[in-house]
Parts: C-alpha cells; sequence; structure tokens
C-alpha cells in the first residue's frame, strides 16, 4: 500500500459520515428536484432576436381585454413560488397571486413555462402578458423589462455555524464563503464585497446542500443563499442561523414590457387592492405555513378603492412622452423642480423644515447627475404639462396615475404624541379623563383622539385647540392646557429637538417614536419617461445607502427612520451618471 493510499482512506471516511451527518439537516425535498415539469427547462424554445428588439405597437392591457385572458409566464420549479404538483397543476405564492390578478381582472387566466434563461426574452417576444415568476428587480434587468412595485420582500442571506461568533457581515471579513455556482448568491457575494468594501474568499459549490455539508464541515465559515431557500433546507435547529443584515436585498417583482405603463399601472394598482383588502395576506398564509405576509414597507396609494380594478379602466395604448427629460436635462443642464418654491416671511417652522429637506435631497440628486436646480412655482400640474421635471412633496395618488409617474417615497410625516418628559404617559391608555392638545387646522385629529383612546379602554376629558404650532410645549408645559400634545410629526418634532429635557415623543417597543398613522411623500416624474424615473429611483436609492438621504431627513423624521425604499441590486452608473457619494 503506498502512502497516498494509505492517508486517503482515513479521511474519506470521516467526509461520508460529515455527508451523512450533514444530510440530516438537510430537507430531504432540496436534494433533488423539487418538483416535475412537464417540458424540460433545455427545451423551452428561444424566441428570434428580431422579436426581442420590437417595440410594441399596444399595451398588454389591450390583448388581455380582446382575449379574455392573461398569460403569465411562472417557473414550475420554485417552491414555495411556483410549482408544478404531481397532479399537473401550478402550485405555489406565485400562482396564487396571479389567480387572483385573473380573477379581479374577470379574464381566463394561462400559466406559461417559463425558466430563468427563456424568461425574459418570452415576456418581450410577447408570448407572456406578464412574468410572476419569483423574478427579483435587478438594475441590470431594466433596460429589457419594467418591473411592478415588488410583492415580495427577500433577500440573500448569510448562513453561518450557530456557535460562530459573527452578528453583523462585517463579521465575516477576510473569511471563507460559500455560493452556489451560476446562481444569483454568487452575484450577491460580488455585490457585498464592492458595496462594503469586505473581502472574503469565495467557494462554489453544485447545490446549496453541499454548500451547508461545507458549513457543517467547517469548510467555510458561511453560506450566501436566498433567505427562502435557506429556511426551507436546513430544518434542524440549533445547527446554523441566518444573520439578519442581508448580503443583497431581492425584492422580487411583476415584469411587464418596457414602457408599458398601463398594464404595470394595472398590476400596481391590484396589487394594492388585494393587500388592502386582505387577500396577499391569505395567499401567504396558504403558501407560508399560515405566517402572515411581510408588508412592513408596503405602501398603497390614495383612492385604491374598495373594488377590484379592471383592464377596461386602464388604456390599451403606448403613450410614450412628447420630449424625454434626461435629454433636455443635458442639453441645458437644469432640473426644473416644482412643489419647493420659496416660502412667505411667516410660514410655519414644519413648512420651512419640509421645503429645506426636499430640497436638500433633490440638490444632492442634481449634484450628482451635474446639473442645476431651477425652482418652479406649481406642483403636480406643472410636471403632467411638462413644465417641471420634478414635483416633489406628492402623495402617490391613483387619481392621478393617468398624467405622471411616483418615484418610491422620500420622506414621510405622520400622527404621534408628545408629552412632557417627566411624565408617566406612555401611550393613550394613559390619558384617560386627561386633557389633549391638538392643532386647530388639523381636520378630524379630536376625533382621531377620541378613536385612539377608545382602543385603549380610555376616555380623555377633552381636547384644546392650539392655534399656533409653536405653542405646542409651551401650553403644556406652562399654562398647563392640556397633558399632552397629537398632530403632525414634523410640527412636534422641532419642540423635542429644542427641549429634550422638557418634552418627548411616545415611543415603540424598539425604542423608535411610535407612529399613529404615516403618510408618505414621493416625487412626482413625466408618465411613462422611463429612464428618467429609474435615474430619480437610483439615485434615491444610493442617498439612501450611503447615508444622505437620512442627513436630509433629520429636522422632519424623528428616530432615525427611514422611508421604505426598496434597494434594487446593481451597479451605481446609468446612462454616464455615476451616482455612487463622491465625497
Amino acid at each position: 500500500m503506498t502512502k497516498a493510499s494509505r492517508t486517503r482512506a482515513p479521511w474519506f471516511a470521516v467526509g461520508v459520515l460529515a455527508l451523512c451527518f450533514a444530510w440530516l439537516i438537510v430537507s430531504p425535498a432540496t436534494a433533488q428536484e423539487p418538483a416535475p415539469t412537464l417540458v424540460p427547462p433545455t427545451l423551452v424554445p428561444q424566441p428570434q432576436d428580431a422579436l426581442i428588439d420590437a417595440l410594441p405597437s399596444e399595451s398588454g392591457v389591450a390583448r388581455i381585454q380582446r382575449d379574455a385572458k392573461v398569460r403569465i409566464g411562472i417557473l414550475y420549479n420554485e417552491p414555495p413560488f411556483g410549482v408544478l404538483n404531481e397532479r399537473g397543476e401550478v402550485s405555489g405564492f406565485d400562482a396564487d397571486l396571479g389567480r387572483a390578478l385573473a380573477e379581479a381582472w374577470g379574464v381566463e387566466l394561462e400559466f406559461v413555462q417559463v425558466t430563468r434563461q427563456t424568461a425574459l426574452d418570452m415576456l418581450v417576444a410577447g408570448e407572456v402578458d406578464l412574468l410572476l415568476a419569483a423574478l427579483p428587480h435587478m438594475r441590470a434587468l431594466d433596460a429589457r423589462v419594467e418591473f411592478s412595485q415588488a410583492y415580495y420582500p427577500t433577500d440573500q442571506a448569510m448562513l453561518v455555524r450557530e456557535d460562530d461568533g459573527a452578528a453583523t457581515l462585517a463579521d465575516m471579513a477576510n473569511r471563507r464563503v460559500g455560493a452556489v455556482v451560476a446562481t444569483r448568491a454568487e452575484e450577491a457575494v460580488a455585490y457585498w464585497q464592492r458595496r462594503s468594501g469586505i473581502t472574503v474568499t469565495v467557494q462554489t459549490y453544485l447545490t446549496i446542500d453541499q454548500a451547508i455539508v461545507a458549513l457543517v464541515n467547517n469548510e467555510v465559515d458561511g453560506v450566501v443563499a436566498n433567505r427562502i431557500r435557506v429556511v426551507r433546507a436546513l430544518t434542524q435547529p440549533g445547527i446554523a442561523r441566518l444573520l439578519d443584515e442581508p448580503v443583497m436585498p431581492e425584492p422580487y417583482a411583476v415584469a411587464v414590457r418596457r414602457q408599458d405603463v398601463n398594464l404595470r399601472d394595472l398590476v400596481d394598482k391590484t396589487l394594492q387592492f388585494l393587500e388592502a383588502s386582505g387577500k396577499l395576506n391569505d395567499i401567504h398564509r396558504a403558501n407560508f405555513n399560515n405566517a402572515a405576509f411581510p408588508g412592513e414597507g408596503w405602501i398603497n396609494w390614495a383612492n385604491v378603492g374598495d373594488e377590484a380594478p379592471r383592464p377596461d379602466q386602464f388604456g390599451g395604448d403606448m403613450p410614450f412622452p412628447t420630449q424625454y427629460v434626461i435629454p433636455r436635462m443635458q442639453g441645458d443642464s437644469t432640473l426644473r423642480v416644482a412643489g419647493l418654491s420659496e416660502l412667505p416671511d411667516d410660514a410655519p417652522e414644519s413648512d420651512r423644515r419640509m421645503n429645506a429637506s426636499g430640497r436638500a435631497i433633490v440638490e444632492a440628486m442634481a449634484g450628482r447627475w451635474g446639473v442645476n436646480v431651477v425652482y418652479v412655482d406649481g406642483g403636480v400640474d406643472q410636471v403632467a404639462n411638462g413644465a417641471a421635471d420634478l414635483a416633489a412633496g406628492v402623495q402617490a395618488d391613483w387619481n392621478l396615475a393617468g398624467q405622471v409617474d411616483f418615484t418610491d417615497a422620500y420622506t414621510m410625516r405622520g400622527e404621534m404624541l408628545m408629552v412632557p418628559a417627566n411624565s408617566g404617559i406612555n401611550g393613550f391608555a394613559d390619558l384617560r379623563s386627561r386633557i389633549v392638545g391638538v392643532f386647530a387646522d388639523e381636520p378630524d385629529a379630536a376625533d382621531r383622539v377620541a378613536q385612539l383612546a377608545q382602543s385603549q379602554s380610555a376616555i380623555v376629558r377633552n381636547t384644546f385647540s392650539i392655534l399656533r404650532e409653536q405653542d405646542a410645549a409651551f401650553g403644556m408645559l406652562v399654562d398647563n392646557n392640556y397633558n399632552a400634545v397629537f398632530g403632525d410629526s414634523v410640527r412636534l418634532l422641532p419642540h423635542v429637538q429644542a427641549q429634550p429635557d422638557q418634552v418627548r415623543l411616545i415611543v415603540g417597543s424598539d425604542g423608535q417614536p411610535f407612529w399613529y398613522s404615516r403618510r408618505y411623500l414621493h416625487f412626482a416624474v413625466p408618465r411613462n419617461d422611463i429612464d428618467f424615473r429609474l435615474l430619480v429611483e437610483y439615485t434615491l436609492q444610493e442617498l439612501a445607502l450611503d447615508g444622505t438621504l437620512a442627513s436630509a431627513l433629520d429636522n422632519v423624521v424623528p428616530g432615525d427612520e427611514l422611508p421604505p425604499i426598496d434597494i434594487w441590486p446593481g451597479s451605481s452608473e446609468y446612462l454616464g451618471y455615476n451616482l455612487a457619494f463622491r465625497g
């Protein structure tokens, strides 16, 4: 027996034992393809290149109406989103959501199998009307298709051994990380290293099971994979755990053909209707072991309505802009902004703060685009008629969706409760038989106080109308006219910042100021000018990632919260603009 053969046998035995041990902690269902497919993915036909590049002459809405059918591209092997089950039926979260869309629109549903390789080509070629296929909104895909708002928030996550001391991603610096080859996990590790400056050694594996085995065997210190896939694969507790901080976000969204604004609006409004009606939560519970839908960052626009949207309420055309903003902006190096014009000298402090915050954000964006800002009077109407490129401080509203598009929210304000710092008041339950101050010009404020007190089985004695927002703390601390102030967060924040030892905001269990309601404000941009909208969205995301947005919101948003901005992974360069912070 050679030296090599004498030393190989013991290590082979150890490897077999480790593999057997790791097999016990991996779900059996993940060791093979999770479900059969009617057509092997490699046999799905590829569309012609000429068809892919053709501009559509009509919206998908027109075809859906004409045929009374929606064709939805879906994966057949992505549990729990899309699976072809043993009965030959497509099941899962995406499948049930697709059925809910078709039911809301009153049309027949046809599921069309797509694969990760063919999905986008089939959509662009018109072989499907939309993709509902666990497809994350990645910036690189925006050049080919258009996305709805994210309907499912997931991410690429870091799995570590249970006894590992890592608490954050920074703790993984200079360590060994496993990823499944040719999956988004590899892209996620590269994205994370590029964004954070952290260096790791990457080891690739053919399957998630092999990667987890390597983790158990101490061959790697972490494994990067989609959070949902890891949870499904790792069934035995006490072996490994996921870090809370995401390696890379993966917001799943519905894809439609690029610039098909009418179909995108139909999808978005229907998604919001399904969320508001509770149907989206029901679908999630049915597919995720009765867990509630993770909708913490979900925003419904105003006027979603109580009835399901129908295709005949949306145009069947492709309304392209008469003028695109980016070429005009590059021509004269100006960005025309409505909604942030000069305020009168006697403007309230809250208005001054909102205006200054909005200007700081707009000018930070314009600085990265290399243009000057020109402020114009008016609001959404100026964007709709072409006199402005952007309107700030706008609440997204379905009644305006036919005139402009809306970006993600860039700021928020809402109802909060301010009390004396040394009081024992921690909510409406502690205001029984007491007086609450409300701002006289906030409609229905007194009714809201009564409702919120009743929800805590308390009855306040009375409400007191505050005529000037600058008097709110004085009337409570000196005049003793009321025991607490309920109202707009932007009106309360100046008092808290000026007198932190005298007044405070009620906080929640997380230690952050507690919101009784929130109102999100967005930018309005020209309708269907997708490149400019993407430029604004990407830049907002970069502002959120590098801390610029948080600084701009410091005087209008209490605590360190940001509005729920989806981060679409990808390059910080777009159309020649470098959107990253350059100091």
